[in-house]
Order: C-alpha cells, then structure tokens, then sequence
C-alpha cells in the first residue's frame, strides 16, 4: 500500500511540476501601449483656461464619447502619452463628473517596443468628483488596428490607473458611459 501511495505522490507532483513549467513557459501578452498619464494628471488640478469652447462630444472616429452639456474644452501641445513627443490634443473638462479627459491621435510606443498610430484617450478624476474616486487616479484607452501592438484584431486596449500614475489593471476594454469609466474586457495576462 506504501509503493502505490508513493507513486500517486510522485505521479501527482510529477504533473503539478509539469503544469507550473507550461505556465511559466507561456508568453505573455505584450499587446498595449505604454502611457505616463502625469502630464493630465497635473492639468486635471488645474481650472480650464479663459477662451473654451462648449461641447458635448469627446474623440474622434473611433473614440467618440458625449460628455455632460456644458463641458468645456480647448486644444494645447501635450505629451499626454509620456513618450517624449509633444502632440496637439484636445483637452474636455467634465465640470459635472469632475473629469478631465484629453484626446489624441498620432504615434505611441508599444508595450513590445514598437510603434503603432492611433486614437488615445486619457480620463482623469479631479477634485470633488461625485463617484467618490481618488483625484488623480483614471484610466486611459487606445484604438488599435490588428497586428498593430500585438493585438490580435482591431480592438480597444485600455489601463486603469491610480492617483500615482501607476498601471492597476489593463486589458482589451471598453468606456462605461455612463459612469465615464473603464470596463476590463478581457484583463492582461
């Protein structure tokens, strides 16, 4: 009875074994790109300036959302992705949600160290935000084609972020509406 216990313990660790070198061995996703949203983060503390214009719409083709009547946007030179490169974008403030989202489109780095184009958009939570979210923290989104940053086909691909800057999960991914966050569709592995 010993013999046939030690071999089901040995056949039993042999797959646990086994099973952790499949894992291990498995690739990770590297779809996604790389986004530093300090740059909005610091200007989501700041009021809108003087000369805004009101709007109700956010993005462009593939990223376009509504916003709250009233909101208030207004163009500058920004590197909203943190990749160096400065970009002409189209900030909104969100005076009801307390939300400043900025909106671009144009090059970024991918997580695989390539570059791709595309729409990027960038939320972050101000002060007195009604959803009780911490300031500064948000969440990012980018549109990309099949084959462009690893993705598998044309998708969305999108991190939540703290008030820290830093990466809390990522994944393919879509806007909420109406609650203006991200939703993981699919979280990264």
């Amino acid at each position: 009875m010993k013999n046939v216990i030690t071999k089901w313990a040995m056949v039993a660790i042999a797959l646990v074994v086994g099973l952790a070198v499949a894992v291990a061995q498995e690739p990770r996703t590297s779809a996604g790109i790389k986004v530093n949203p300090s740059e909005v983060q610091k200007k989501a503390g700041t009021p809108p300036p003087a000369g805004t214009t009101k709007t109700t719409a956010i993005g462009t083709e593939h990223l376009k959302m509504t916003t709250p009547p009233d909101s208030q946007s207004w163009m500058e030179q920004l590197d909203v992705d943190g990749n160096g490169q400065v970009n002409s974008t189209t900030l909104t403030w969100d005076g009801k949600d307390k939300i400043l989202f900025s909106t671009t489109s144009g090059s970024f780095t991918c997580q695989n160290g390539t570059t791709g184009n595309g729409e990027l958009l960038v939320a972050v939570n101000g002060e007195g935000n009604p959803n009780g979210r911490p300031v500064g923290s948000g969440f990012w989104l980018a549109s990309l084609d099949k084959g462009q940053c690893g993705a598998q086909a044309q998708s969305f691909w999108g991190c939540k972020f703290d008030s820290a800057g830093n990466s809390t999960a990522c994944g393919t991914a879509r806007i909420d509406e109406k609650t203006y966050d991200l939703s993981i569709v699919k979280a990264a592995r």
